[in-house]
């Protein structure tokens, strides 16, 4: 069965919302910061290389050569900050456009000051449909209700590594989600391993992946479908 109740935000997440929170107003002073700053690759290679030259140059020639390098150097850095600006500002709006959500998302979920945390003892083994991005991973909520999880495989999220080494297939489930965002901060297993239901189902297809989302009402990570796990397993084997 599954419980939810209200704890406070624990303080490493607290410290990585207020750390999103402070993020920049603007796209102009984001922009400043990341090219001024150096920290395009480009332009972190060439501060790198040009005080290395400039000592050489002095060492060799003498101040007033390093004078002149410098300078030049100077009138180098401003033109390499504009047109390596001007590339790079797709990237950088989108970065900045990503950045300014993951802002919002934080700075709502810190006036609330409060995270949800949830608890799962299964007892169904739970299903897993694996996808070219991670794993749906679906378990038996009781009360006709089934828990959602879409895990991402791509490195940063810890569940993925759990699930790789089976410990999702363990008896209980504890995790904590943000209020606002809904976002799946924390999550944890133990207990005994449930029975394996073989090798998952794989969704082959963006089109049947959207049919599969679809089908499920779009759920977000950490939803609350409210129809049965059967009928949903079983709605979710068809279409792959």
């Amino acid at each position: 069965m599954l419980s939810t109740a209200r704890v406070a935000i624990p303080v490493p997440v607290a410290i990585r919302l207020k750390t999103d929170a402070a993020f920049f107003d603007n796209v102009n002073d984001y922009a400043r910061d990341d090219l001024i700053g150096f920290k395009r690759p480009i332009a972190a290679a060439f501060a790198l290389i040009a005080p290395v030259a400039m000592a050489f140059v002095y060492q060799g020639e003498g101040a007033v050569s390093a004078l002149k390098i410098a300078a030049m150097i100077i009138v180098i850095v401003g033109a390499g900050v504009y047109f390596v600006g001007k590339q790079e500002w797709p990237n950088i709006v989108a970065e900045f456009q990503t950045l300014a959500r993951a802002k919002k998302r934080a700075i709502a979920d810190l006036r609330c000051g409060f995270g949800e945390s949830s608890f799962l003892s299964n007892g169904r083994s739970p299903r897993f449909f694996e996808y070219e991005h991670g794993v749906i991973a679906m378990a038996d909520a009781g009360d006709l209700k089934t828990l959602f999880f879409d895990i991402p495989n791509d490195g940063a999220d810890p569940r993925w590594q759990q699930y790789c080494d089976g410990e999702l297939h363990r008896r209980v489930w504890r995790w904590l989600r943000l209020p606002v965002s809904r976002e799946v901060v924390k999550f944890t297993t133990e207990g005994s391993k449930l029975a394996s239901t073989g090798e998952p189902p794989v969704i082959d297809s963006i089109e049947a992946w959207e049919a599969v989302n679809v089908a499920l009402g779009e759920p977000l990570d950490g939803s609350l479908i409210h129809r049965p796990f059967d009928e949903l397993v079983e709605m979710t084997e068809r279409l792959v």
